[in-house]
């Protein structure tokens, strides 16, 4: 790897290293886009076919996309899946890398629609996975890196960047990601609930969490939600009435 790209790397985990506790995500998601040029990266946790004895109800998502995106390929599409393959497990267990042009070559059909009547509807040409094992627990986590062909191919540089940059992000996948238990949120939706009802505007919101507003504006997405709330003003007098933390 060239010094220069090693600099990037480097910056990469700076900014993961200062991340807030439960903050991880937003912070990962805005570095990579910043120093690799990796736009919309996301997280899934526990993926069932690569956490042996999980039947997959235990997978969660820490994602930007939109809610529908994410509904329909939890329902519909995550067994089609080619990194859920029989060859797609072998490489990223193998290499802890994959990219779904690669898995193409001996992919089904149904796995043949998943990148092209359910990705490439989403803008998405190819993907890059990588597997990110916590030391502490053993759990998994995958990262995954959108590429859109019209703009930008995944390149050589990419391949080698993802298999360096994953054994590097394990020690802080240890905790940072873990839901809380409170209708499933996240840590970082919990943090950006907490600030919503103290009357914090959005800009505010991403000042003090470090974080863009439109990050803040899809974590209030996926916290109404997940809470059945109708509007922000029935989460605001939902929240005081929990029970202390």
């Amino acid at each position: 790897m060239e010094q220069l790209e090693y600099r990037k790397l480097i910056r990469v985990l700076e900014r993961v290293a200062e991340a807030r506790q439960g903050a991880l995500y937003p912070v990962l998601a805005d570095a990579l886009a910043v120093h690799l040029g990796w736009i919309d990266a996301f997280v899934a946790e526990n993926p069932a076919y690569l956490a042996l004895g999980s039947g997959g109800d235990d997978e969660q998502y820490l994602t930007m996309f939109r809610p529908d995106f994410v509904e329909e390929y939890a329902e519909r599409w995550r067994w089609s899946n080619p990194f859920a393959s029989h060859d797609g497990v072998a490489c990223l267990t193998r290499h802890g890398v994959a990219t779904l042009g690669q898995l193409r070559l001996r992919a089904t059909g149904a796995e043949r629609d998943f990148a092209d009547k359910f990705l490439r509807r989403h803008g998405i040409d190819d993907m890059l996975k990588i597997v990110i094992r916590s030391r502490t627990t053993g759990a998994i986590s995958t990262l995954g890196v959108p590429f859109d062909g019209a703009r930008r191919a995944i390149g050589p540089g990419d391949r080698l960047m993802a298999a360096t940059l994953g054994p590097l992000l394990s020690p802080y996948f240890d905790a940072d990601l873990a839901p809380t238990s409170e209708h499933g949120l996240t840590s970082g939706e919990r943090e950006v609930a907490d600030l919503v009802v103290l009357g914090l505007a959005h800009q505010q919101i991403a000042q003090r969490l470090n974080i863009s507003v439109s990050t803040v504006e899809n974590h209030l997405t996926l916290i109404v939600e997940k809470t059945g709330c109708g509007n922000l003003a029935e989460l605001t007098a939902q929240w005081k009435r929990r029970p202390p933390s």
